[in-house]
């Protein structure tokens, strides 16, 4: 674990110590905890966006291309599902 020096608004302080006291636990765990929170919800906020995006690209291509090489034998794409 590393020591952080951060600066805080009187009100963030007295709600950590709020938070603390409720929690039975130091500032620090629930400096800690809030950031673990903060941090996993980013992560997999920006991966579900991602996922999104390249899922609309993938759907439009699909759609665009359904059926271009039906006639081709060679070419034509078979897909599990049909």
């Amino acid at each position: 674990m590393h020591r952080t020096n951060i600066y805080l608004t009187e009100a963030q302080e007295r709600a950590l110590d709020v938070e603390a006291r409720v929690s039975g636990t130091t500032r620090s765990a629930v400096l800690r905890e809030i950031l673990d929170a903060a941090l996993i919800k980013d992560r997999a906020t920006s991966d579900a966006a991602l996922e999104a995006a390249f899922g609309e690209v993938a759907d439009s291509y699909e759609k665009a291309t359904a059926g271009l090489f039906d006639d081709d034998d060679d070419l034509r794409i078979e897909r599990p599902d049909q």
